[in-house]
């Protein structure tokens, strides 16, 4: 392989990297997922628009607006929070968020996959800032396996097929150097687990 064709290698590699780390992200992989459990319990379209942008109001506004925050005034490095010191206030905001949605969702009778995607944050963020405190546990691939916990659950063992896109952006992450590979594998380990506590315990 000459130069030029390793160069456009690598280019390539970056992008993809770059690419799957966005379209990997719980913010991004939230939108359907949130829209989809909803539409599943209320069968209409319309309520279900209305019940998954509440909730997705705390599970991605909260994060998104501290992020966009933090970047303008110097707390934040990135969007991807590449300093391990940056994660904890970050999941500490976003239980507040979560928590707040959740009873809200719970006052207000959503359907319950709502409030419970919401418990299931909290639970993860608790453990993910208990986890950050000491050690760089990669956050993406507990939200994708926490997903992809949460589909299997709820709609059939063939959304297990969902878990595919772990090593996905575990290669990402790698490959970005923002984390090493014993780190994705404990973050996904970590989010499917505690989704399914989560959800043994909710249903």
């Amino acid at each position: 392989m000459n130069e030029a064709q390793s160069q456009s290698l690598t280019g390539w590699k970056d992008r993809l990297s770059r690419w799957l780390s966005i379209l990997l992200d719980s913010s991004v992989l939230a939108v359907p997922i949130f829209l989809g459990a909803a539409l599943s319990e209320t069968g209409v379209l319309l309520p279900a628009l209305g019940w998954s942008a509440l909730a997705l109001l705390f599970a991605d506004g909260v994060p998104l607006t501290y992020i966009a925050l933090g970047r303008k005034f110097g707390w934040v490095s990135g969007f991807d929070l590449p300093r391990r010191e940056e994660r904890a206030p970050f999941i500490a905001v976003n239980l507040v968020g979560n928590l707040l949605g959740f009873f809200l969702l719970r006052a207000l009778n959503a359907p319950a996959s709502l409030s419970t995607l919401l418990l299931i944050y909290v639970a993860l963020g608790v453990t993910m800032m208990t986890i950050s405190s000491f050690w760089k546990i990669s956050l993406h691939a507990g939200g994708v396996a926490g997903f992809a916990a949460f589909l299997t659950w709820m709609f059939g063992l063939v959304w297990a097929l969902a878990f595919l896109a772990l090593p996905l952006i575990g290669w990402a992450r790698v490959y970005r150097k923002r984390h090493n590979w014993a780190q994705v594998w404990a973050g996904g380990i970590v989010g499917a687990s505690v989704t399914l506590i989560v959800l043994a315990l909710a249903f």
